[in-house]
């Protein structure tokens, strides 16, 4: 009797256990599904995902993404050890998003992934939510330019004994401040901060012997140029690049030579006139940059860990390997000069960016900039009414006591209601300055309102503790004055002083400012003081870094847009990636932070 007492009461515990086990497993498929169908709202509605419930082949992570820190290589290695028979899938990931996609080989392949994996793996301690989607994005690049003239990449010029052998020859500084980038410099010191060399200071160490195979081996291909005096090695960690310039074209001479040593690695070119072509650069390979190339064209490597596949049009297919970059290393050889450029290529040219071209530049943003503002000001005033979270969170974060200035204040949306700070708002338009100085009575505590040029600010050296300039450094229309902007923001600053500094971005696809619905038409031009700049469609995609952008006056009385002909056009000159780091950089700033915010490029910068 015990004994069967015994069995029962095992039987019972044990069916409790389970109908409790099944309890617990069926509460954490619900909260998987309400994650699940909580991603998928939120993907749709601001990244007009569409996730499915019928299974594909197409698999987004919700929740996983290069924002969030996402490696290629940890997502392949979790699959590996949860599903070691499938083939690994291609990984589609967009910098700075919190999500990414998998494309399997089979439906059936991506239906297994899911069953297993879906809210039961984890990635750094987090679980993955997914869901089936109908799209993915597509990643690769087609230019239908031609190359820049002048350009002239040469397949498999050094043998890979050759590329052995000078990836052994070279020793490297510890990385400096360009973002933590190992340079080698020989025969003159390349400075990065302005593009050219110091004549007057030659090195001891000369370029190596070992490059003299380079010279014959151009002589033999019929291509004579001399050799150079000066050569500046780069080594570059997957992940790192370089922002866009020119070489300064008065300190060296019409050739410029490059060696890709490691990975092949694609460069990006940019014209003034808005032409973009990337272009792949293998290893191995010698670029030889001439004429247009050399002075008319700015060349830079974006920094991420891979390489989109770029697809020429009509004449060619060039593809590149998926697979993350490895490190490569760049010799690159010029030939020094001295005296004034003489070449024809005017916009990028050091010896014609002096007085003439910044009158030119001047008169251009009194017409575009200031005067627009001085009209639109009221209008302008009531669609800004609040400042952006992270300004707050830079202004919540200044400690007490310090002196905050609010350089370009606009109406002074971003001035905050802290008596334990003080804070003054500088703004050049008189306008909006009456907008803030209205804005401002109506607080507690007034704020110091004055009017000034953020290039010639009559403020003393050295007095601020922090410092915010939101939205002005892309009105100046040259780079010599947004350098000289951003060097008022530096001087004004104590020594341990921080600023955050936005500009519009050129890539607008991860904000809410695109229309979808809108199809991009041929743009029009307008001349002004012989400078010819592309009017802007708003709400499409920028093609341009330097544009005009319109504003439709509205009439305040009877809340009305006005007709085209009071349509008046703002200058912008929009930033790509890194190109407000670089400026920042170069007038003395060290960089902290450097962010993606809505369509705009934000940077926090510290003045040592």
């Amino acid at each position: 009797m015990c004994k069967f007492q015994s069995v029962s009461c095992s039987t019972i515990f044990l069916t409790k256990t389970i109908t409790k086990k099944s309890a617990n497993m069926l509460e954490e498929e619900k909260k998987t599904y309400r994650k699940q169908k909580r991603f998928a709202a939120r993907l749709k509605s601001s990244k007009e995902i569409i996730c499915i419930e019928k299974p594909n082949r197409n698999v987004v992570l919700c929740n996983v993404g290069k924002a969030t820190g996402l490696i290629k290589e940890d997502v392949h290695d979790l699959i590996a050890k949860t599903l070691p028979n499938l083939a690994l899938p291609k990984l589609i990931a967009e910098k700075g998003e919190t999500h990414s996609f998998l494309v399997f080989n089979s439906d059936d392949d991506a239906a297994l992934f899911y069953k297993e994996c879906n809210g039961k793996i984890k990635l750094h301690g987090t679980p993955i939510y997914m869901n089936f989607v109908k799209n993915v994005p597509n990643l690769e690049v087609i230019c239908k330019h031609d190359l820049p003239k002048g350009l002239l990449i040469l397949n498999d010029f050094i043998t890979p004994a050759e590329e052995d052998l000078f990836l052994k020859l070279f020793r490297f500084e510890e990385p400096s401040n360009l973002k933590n980038r190992q340079v080698a410099h020989y025969g003159y010191e390349f400075r990065y901060g302005s593009n050219d060399v110091d004549l007057l200071a030659p090195l001891e160490q000369a370029i190596p012997k070992e490059c003299d195979l380079l010279w014959r081996r151009l002589r033999e291909q019929g291509i004579d140029v001399g050799v150079p005096d000066q050569l500046t090695i780069n080594k570059y960690q997957p992940g790192q690049g370089i922002p866009s310039h020119v070489d300064k074209h008065s300190p060296f001479g019409d050739t410029i030579l490059s060696v890709s040593l490691g990975s092949s690695v694609v460069m990006d070119w940019k014209h003034h006139s808005g032409k973009f072509v990337p272009v792949v650069v293998p290893a191995r390979s010698l670029l030889i940059m001439q004429g247009e190339a050399r002075y008319d064209w700015q060349h830079g490597i974006q920094p991420r860990t891979w390489d989109p596949v770029i697809r020429t049009e009509p004449a060619r297919v060039v593809t590149m390997d998926s697979r993350p970059r490895t490190v490569r290393v760049s010799l690159t050889f010029r030939w020094t000069r001295s005296g004034v450029c003489a070449c024809p290529y005017h916009t990028l040219c050091d010896s014609r960016s002096g007085t003439e071209i910044d009158a030119v530049a001047s008169r251009l943003e009194e017409i575009h900039v200031h005067q627009v503002y001085e009209q639109i000001a009221g209008h302008f005033s009531t669609t800004r009414h609040k400042p952006w979270p992270k300004v707050v969170e830079f202004m919540l974060g200044v400690p007490q006591g310090s002196v905050v200035l609010d350089l370009g204040s606009g109406n002074g949306k971003n001035v905050l209601l802290r008596d334990d700070i003080l804070q003054v708002a500088g703004e050049r338009s008189s306008g909006l300055l009456s907008e803030c100085h209205q804005r401002l009575s109506n607080t507690a505590k007034p704020n110091d309102c004055v009017r000034l040029d953020l290039c010639s600010a009559p403020l003393r050296d050295a007095c601020a503790d922090a410092a915010i300039c939101i939205a002005v450094v892309h009105h100046f229309s040259s780079k010599s004055r947004r350098l000289a902007a951003i060097s008022s923001v530096h001087r004004v600053l104590r020594p341990g002083g921080r600023a955050l500094l936005t500009v519009w971005s050129k890539d607008q696809t991860r904000s809410n400012y695109l229309d979808n619905s809108k199809q991009s038409s041929d743009e029009s031009v307008v001349s002004v003081e012989g400078v010819t700049l592309p009017v802007h469609e708003n709400r499409t995609q920028f093609k341009h870094q330097d544009l005009l952008v319109p504003w439709k006056l509205r009439n305040i009385k009877d809340n009305k847009l006005s007709d085209a002909q009071n349509t008046l056009l703002r200058y912008y000159h929009v930033f790509e990636e890194n190109e407000l780091d670089g400026l920042c950089e170069e007038v003395g700033f060290v960089v902290e932070k450097s962010f993606y915010e809505e369509g705009n490029w934000c940077v926090i910068c510290r003045k040592k």
